[in-house]
């Protein structure tokens, strides 16, 4: 169970109380810029189109293909479904009450799932945590973290450290149009029960949808999506960014994905030969109400 955040107060328009929250402040200057000089870290191959509606995946590899997390409208929650290598998928079950879905095993070996809920006596978004069956059909228990915030907060993304120990990420509101900003917690036990927050921000100036593909001792990969705030002038495109110990990132500049639709929500694993498997949502590059389906690509690192 989780038991508390010891010195970590609730987020930016987080308010589990119903008291005005404090605020996070800001470190003095960025702790990630984007840089020209990792513009060309990987590429994309095809880009294959899923039949499947959804947002928000989350991938796991299997000996037999991929396990497919992904919330779903059409099917009325979040879908756990089991694929082949081609991405011919059987859903396993539909679990209710929950989105943005991710799963990491702890270094105590306990089989964890991060999520977000909505609460229905604040109307406001919260993370929670439980302990996940190991074929992704039943979750044990739903505990929450303690913070909150509105539509345009959460996406909580959760990784094993070279240590055991787990950290969390997930996307805040910031000031003004595509501002949006990466926060963390890191647990302080390697069963991922108590956790505090991480001084300061990941990332700033309008990434959201971050994922951790590689934790390892000063080497770290992630991919995210930038803003939809900045839609229809500029699309959601899918950019990686490193980091040698998880805290201070580095965005390459150039998108993975074309510009004539947005792509977000990536969610990847790594292949034996040192690609990657990626999947995200794509929709057209429009304001308001839009319809996203799945896709899969192989990243290939430079």
């Amino acid at each position: 169970m989780v038991t508390g955040c010891t010195g970590a107060p609730p987020l930016p328009n987080s308010s589990p109380s119903g008291e005005a929250p404090p605020t996070v402040s800001a470190p003095d200057e960025p702790e990630a810029q984007e840089t020209d000089a990792t513009s060309q870290l990987g590429s994309l191959g095809d880009i294959s189109e899923l039949p499947y509606e959804g947002v928000s995946a989350h991938l796991e590899a299997l000996d037999s293909g991929y396990r497919l997390f992904y919330a779903s409208m059409t099917a009325g929650g979040q879908v756990v479904s089991e694929c082949d290598p081609s991405f011919a998928c059987e859903t396993r079950a539909v679990l209710d009450r929950m989105s943005d879905l991710t799963v990491i095993e702890t270094g105590s070996g306990v089989r964890r799932g991060f999520w977000v809920e909505m609460n229905p006596d604040t109307a406001m978004k919260e993370i929670y945590s439980g302990q996940i069956s190991d074929d992704g059909t039943t979750v044990l228990a739903r505990d929450s973290l303690g913070y909150s915030g509105d539509i345009s907060w959460g996406v909580p993304d959760a990784v094993t450290l070279p240590d055991g120990r787990v950290r969390i990420y997930w996307v805040v509101p910031g000031d003004g149009r595509a501002s949006e900003r990466i926060v963390s917690a890191t647990f302080t036990d390697t069963n991922a029960t108590i956790f505090e927050m991480d001084e300061g921000f990941r990332l700033e100036g309008g990434w959201v949808d971050f994922e951790v593909l590689a934790a390892e001792d000063g080497n770290w990969l992630a991919v995210m999506s930038s803003s939809p705030e900045t839609l229809p002038e500029s699309p959601q495109g899918v950019f990686l960014a490193t980091s040698q110990d998880g805290i201070q990132w580095v965005v390459a500049s150039a998108s993975l994905t074309p510009s004539d639709m947005s792509y977000l929500d990536p969610t990847g694993v790594r292949n034996d030969d040192g690609t990657y498997t990626l999947v995200m949502s794509v929709a057209p590059n429009e304001l308001g109400t839009r319809t996203y389906t799945l896709a899969s690509a192989t990243l290939s690192l430079r």
